[in-house]
């Protein structure tokens, strides 16, 4: 068995080595099964390919499969590309049938080529029972870093380790790509709010200037939300 699990990652990682583009672990938007995880989406050359795993959570009677109807769209234009085909994973009505708690089952989902320009995609279930759905993925793995590096900052920030927050937000400002989220106006309002709570005035209002310098199409929200929560103008 053991020989077997380690063949299977081996021509894995083979396979993903011709990949002209891999996101690793993107994050979603909004999404119907939290035991369902996108392990990676890899581009190649003549398809694309969603590696992902599910974890059983039942105590018993836990089961999976994968719809014929299983696309990927384009959020803006809303287009459509349905799956090409599907390994590991039986097709409904068939389904996988786990046996214990906590097991997990990997598979792929395999669709045409893609554009490299999409910066996000949904993925979505078309079927009546159990669905499921990925809407906002990012295909971009530098805001993937940045949204993980800030929620470990929102941990820190939680756990009043200021410090080790300042450090987070600090490396997701240090560069903002053109397709940014809202995790970096987050950020500099708590660079903002954490200096000025521990009376550094001056780094307070480094930190403002550069929210108002920076390329932030929705930077006057956070404007005004320092404002509000710390008078600062």
């Amino acid at each position: 068995m053991k020989k077997a699990i380690l063949l299977v990652f081996t021509l894995l990682i083979m396979r993903l080595g011709f990949a002209q583009h891999v996101i690793v672990s993107p994050f979603a938007a909004e999404l119907s099964h939290p035991e369902l995880n996108i392990d990676s989406v890899a581009m190649y050359s003549d398809s694309t390919v969603f590696y992902m795993t599910v974890e059983n959570k039942a105590d018993k009677g836990g089961w999976f499969c994968a719809d014929k109807k299983i696309y990927i769209e384009n959020p803006k234009t809303h287009e459509r590309i349905y799956r090409r085909a599907t390994r590991g994973i039986p097709v409904c009505p068939d389904t996988y049938n786990f046996k214990a708690l906590g097991e997990k089952l990997s598979f792929s989902l395999l669709f045409p080529v893609i554009s490299s320009d999409l910066k996000t995609i949904n993925l979505i279930e078309d079927c009546d029972r159990a669905c499921f759905y990925f809407k906002g993925i990012i295909l971009d793995n530098k805001l993937n870093s940045d949204i993980r590096t800030f929620n470990k900052g929102m941990e820190y920030y939680t756990a009043n380790s200021l410090d080790s927050a300042i450090q987070c937000f600090t490396d997701v400002v240090n560069y903002i790509p053109d397709f940014s989220t809202h995790v970096y106006g987050y950020a500099y309002y708590h660079l903002v709010v954490i200096y000025n709570s521990k009376g550094d005035s001056i780094s307070a209002h480094f930190w403002l200037n550069q929210l108002r310098a920076s390329i932030l199409p929705n930077k006057d929200y956070f404007i005004k939300m320092i404002k509000r929560d710390t008078g600062l103008e």
